[in-house]
This record gives structure tokens, C-alpha cells and sequence, in this order.
């Protein structure tokens, strides 16, 4: 279960990456607009990232380890 916490962990990482990575492509608007960060959805990758990874971490640590 352990490793499974640990990819749960990574795949919140790679939401986070990508969630920045929508942010700065996005940054210059196509309608002239400097930065419509509404006009993509928000940043829900990030805080589904952000929530995964801190889940999967705390079940990594609070998870015992076999002997």
C-alpha cells in the first residue's frame, strides 16, 4: 500500500506542474487581455494536486511499515 501512497503522492505533484504550467501559458490572453486567469476554470488542478499529494503523504507516514 505504501508504494500505492507514494504514486497517489507523485500524480499530485504532476497536477501541481501542470496547474502552473496552464497558468503561464494562459498568461497572455488571446482576446488582448494580459491575464484572464478566469477564462480556463481556475486553478482546480492545483488544489486537487495540492489535496492528493498531502493525503498521500500523510497515509505514506501514518501508513506502519512492514517488519
Amino acid at each position: 500500500m505504501r508504494i500505492v501512497f507514494a504514486l497517489l503522492a507523485i500524480l499530485g505533484l504532476a497536477g501541481i506542474g501542470f496547474g502552473v504550467l496552464t497558468i503561464i501559458s494562459h498568461s497572455a490572453g488571446s482576446r488582448g487581455v494580459p491575464f484572464a486567469y478566469e477564462a480556463y476554470g481556475g486553478p482546480g488542478s492545483i488544489i486537487a494536486g495540492l489535496m492528493l499529494a498531502a493525503v498521500a503523504l500523510y497515509l505514506l507516514a501514518a501508513w506502519p511499515r512492514k517488519s
